[in-house]
């Protein structure tokens, strides 16, 4: 026999029809329900195409001119913009992020400022915006970590840079940045007369990265760390 498919409960009335009887009984709650989903959802797609978009290409054209600044070693203009650009995205990376903070482009502004900021000399301003980045590719996150290490250098934070230089070496294990980085700890620790343990970072560049073009020059660093 063909088992019914409306199971019954113990007081003889189906799953079904309590189903049924739930939503005319509550039919206006439930209606109402929908339409605020909807209306979620829209307003979500709304500020997407209406307002994000917009806002992120804006900040893109913005960076893209201050980038050019940068890469030209105009380090002030890219920070501050240039006053006599007659282009109205001419601003430079501090007005992209006070303007699009929130955006992809006005986060990595913040990496770009701690760059401009340390070729100018400006250390502090460096560490501030190196520390307010927090990006998520491979690479920009353990340079703004080596850029916080040569800015304590320059202030003679000598201790607190090895650390940077060394959590960057340990961030991403590849044969460019962690080697560049163990040999700016190894450099650092010899300026606090740490011979050893700059003998160690030295070595550990020429054993753990052969193919790194730092390691051809290791065996002097090493000879002379440990003749000191």
């Amino acid at each position: 026999m063909e088992k019914n498919i409306e199971e019954k409960r113990p007081d003889g009335v189906s799953f079904i029809t309590k189903s049924e009887q739930f939503i005319e009984n509550n039919q206006k709650a439930i209606i109402a329900v929908a339409v605020a989903i909807v209306v979620v959802v829209l307003a979500f797609f709304g500020v997407k195409k209406f307002v994000v978009e917009p806002r992120n290409q804006k900040a893109n054209e913005a960076i893209f001119v201050a980038e050019q600044f940068m890469a030209q070693g105009d380090f002030k203009s890219a920070l501050y913009g240039d006053s006599t650009s007659t282009d109205r995205y001419g601003v430079g990376f501090l007005q992209v992020i006070d303007k699009y903070g929130s955006t992809k482009a006005g986060k990595h502004a913040k990496y770009e400022a701690a760059i401009c900021f340390l070729r100018l000399g400006q250390y502090q301003d460096a560490l501030k915006y190196a520390g307010k980045y927090n990006g998520k590719d491979q690479l920009t996150p353990v340079i703004n970590e080596m850029i916080k290490g040569d800015a304590e250098v320059e202030q003679g934070n000598n201790e607190a840079a090895v650390k940077h230089y060394k959590k960057a070496a340990k961030m991403d294990d590849n044969p460019i940045t962690a080697p560049f980085a163990l040999f700016k700890a190894g450099v650092v620790h010899l300026m606090l007369e740490q011979n050893d343990k700059a003998a160690e970072c030295f070595q550990n560049v020429k054993t753990n990265y052969p193919e790194s073009s730092l390691s051809t020059e290791m065996d002097g660093f090493i000879t002379y760390s440990q003749s000191l």
